[in-house]
């Protein structure tokens, strides 16, 4: 008698039949059946016709008496319950729509989405079609085809879906803008002087100016929460983009991660590169070769700095090799020679001035 776990029959029978069977085989009568319950035999009757459905007091009764598991009753009971639940109409469109908003929200943050308006608030049908025109892909079963060309640094981890989003997000970004042609030359040429060009935040306003006028589309789009996640690089039929995310927005890491991003694009790096924790120790060969380039760029000349270290020495030596001082700071940290808790009122925080470039 026993029913498989999430397997509903096309057609389901009332417990009660069951149990008019167990009867029958025994020679009892409901009267009988009843005594041996202890209960009145109108309950009896109420069951087996289908009228009164069988509760786990009950369930424990019946088996005790017939020598079957209590499971077994309650797991007829609940399969015939949502059999006739499955015959209901308004029962199974609301079944359908858990199903469909469990969809949504496996695929993105749906939350997250309906708050920066890329979603709609209401409407199942309207918010499928906002993430499908989101991700570019036709119904919700469909993978990315620019998922499957992501690239990690870490390949045994997939994206999660707050990391799929956000490069869609890019793309969608970098999709409204409008360059020149490429200028591999004047990339480089731009790359190696990032550091002496961009000495203030107020320098980092003009940087999508910059790159637009050689060939490249730099975009900002605010991290997804639980996104680990940098920057990213690739190229379409368009050109290359570099995106970033703000995750850490000291002046130095931004500097640091376009310098990286650039890396991958002037390195004619093929794919969706997408990049978390850039700087840190990888085992990736791209990666390693990116943050070299990153490093050479942007600080040619080795530091020079006597210990202590104190302020006044990072000023003096910033501005003998003409860049900000946080930028020597930061390296100074990730080598190891200075404390993260020290000096870091000399790095502020430029998060106002990325989110300046998704205004303009």
């Amino acid at each position: 008698m026993a029913i498989a776990d999430n397997i509903l029959p096309a057609v389901a029978s009332p417990p009660g039949e069951f149990l008019a069977d167990e009867l029958a085989e025994r020679g009892w009568s409901i009267t009988e059946f009843a005594a041996i319950l202890g209960r009145p035999p109108q309950m009896v009757s109420e069951i087996i016709n289908g009228r009164k459905e069988i509760t786990p007091a009950t369930a424990m009764e019946i088996g005790a008496a017939t020598g079957t598991a209590a499971e077994t009753w309650l797991r007829l009971q609940d399969t015939y319950r949502l059999w006739r639940l499955g015959q209901d109409k308004p029962s199974t469109s609301k079944v359908s729509d858990v199903q469909r908003r469990a969809r949504l929200a496996e695929l993105v943050p749906i939350r997250e989405l309906i708050k920066r308006q890329i979603v709609p608030e209401s409407g199942l049908e309207a918010q499928e079609r906002a993430v499908c025109d989101l991700l570019d892909i036709s119904s919700l079963d469909e993978r990315p085809r620019f998922a499957m060309a992501a690239r990690r640094a870490n390949q045994e981890a997939p994206l999660v879906p707050a990391q799929l989003t956000w490069l869609a997000c890019v793309r969608r970004a970098a999709s409204q803008l409008r360059v020149a042609s490429f200028d591999s030359a004047g990339l480089l040429s731009l790359a190696t002087q990032l550091t002496r060009t961009v000495r203030q935040p107020t320098d980092l306003i003009g940087l999508p100016r910059c790159l637009a006028e050689i060939g490249v589309r730099l975009v900002y789009v605010t991290r997804f929460d639980k996104s680990k996640i940098d920057g990213a690089a690739y190229c379409d039929e368009d050109g290359p983009i570099v995106a970033l995310s703000g995750r850490i927005s000291r002046f130095d890491s931004v500097l640091f991660t376009l310098l990286h991003e650039i890396a991958h694009v002037r390195s004619g790096h093929v794919g969706y590169f997408i990049d978390d924790d850039i700087g840190s120790p990888s085992t990736s060969a791209i990666e390693i070769a990116a943050d070299d380039l990153a490093q050479q760029w942007a600080l040619p000349q080795p530091l020079v700095i006597d210990a202590p270290i104190s302020r006044a020495k990072v000023l003096r030596c910033a501005g003998q090799l003409g860049v900000s001082p946080a930028v020597v700071v930061g390296r100074l940290h990730h080598a190891g020679k200075l404390p993260w808790s020290h000096l870091n009122n000399l790095v502020p925080n430029v998060r106002p001035f990325l989110e300046a470039w998704s205004e303009r």
